[in-house]
């Protein structure tokens, strides 16, 4: 019986010893990898290159926990923007995966913020933080701020706004054609809080949609 108890234990042991060695990524197998989240327009992050600033090339980010506008964790599937200022900002990958954005200070993006494959986005901040998103375009492509599978391919995910963050989203589409639309969010369900939001172009088909407004 002591025995037994000894070699239990002993297998215990080693598990808890292989766990140990284990990365702190693969406790975090629902979140988005590195590598799938894009800054400014396409810039991803990369294993331990997390903190990125204006001007850093493509999976080679200089930046560090007092220097930096965006930063990635991926054991969390945070994205914490600290005065971001620059192009959209997607998660991509093959699998469907949640991401949550903190707000610190005054942050802007030209262009969109998109979970490409479908999954929930939720924008936070615990200090009134602010993100303003702004694109006018033209072309058969809609005008988006903020999106979560767009594609028929993805089941659509979800957009939350909470806590004190505050979201101004401005989008115009500049088209004449009938298939052109401008929307503030496309989402599955109506979970905002924005300050402002518009939709600068009349083909705005809120109303239409009710999961695009």
């Amino acid at each position: 019986m002591q025995r037994t108890k000894s070699k239990l234990l002993s297998i215990l042991l080693s598990l808890v010893m292989l766990l140990s060695l284990l990365p702190t990524t693969a406790f975090a197998a629902g979140n988005p990898d590195p590598t799938a989240v894009f800054v400014d327009g396409g810039k991803s992050f990369y294993n331990n290159r997390l903190y990125y600033k204006k001007g850093d090339q493509d999976k080679n980010f200089t930046g560090n926990e007092g220097d930096y506008i965006a930063h990635y964790n991926p054991a969390t599937g945070t994205l914490t923007l600290n005065g971001y200022s620059g192009g959209s900002i997607s998660v991509g990958g093959v699998k469907c995966s949640d991401i949550t954005v903190v707000l610190k200070g005054t942050n802007t993006i030209n262009g969109s913020l998109e979970n490409a494959v479908g999954g929930d986005i939720t924008v936070t901040s615990s200090d009134g933080g602010t993100l303003s998103i702004s694109k006018t375009t033209s072309g058969s492509n809609p005008a988006i701020g903020i999106e979560t599978g767009l594609s028929a391919s993805y089941t659509t995910g979800n957009v939350t706004i909470k806590g004190n963050a505050k979201v101004t989203i401005n989008m115009t589409h500049n088209g004449t054609s009938t298939y052109e639309k401008a929307y503030g969010i496309f989402a599955k369900g109506k979970h905002h809080h924005l300050r402002k939001c518009f939709c600068g172009h009349h083909l705005c088909y809120a109303k239409q949609y009710d999961r695009r407004w």
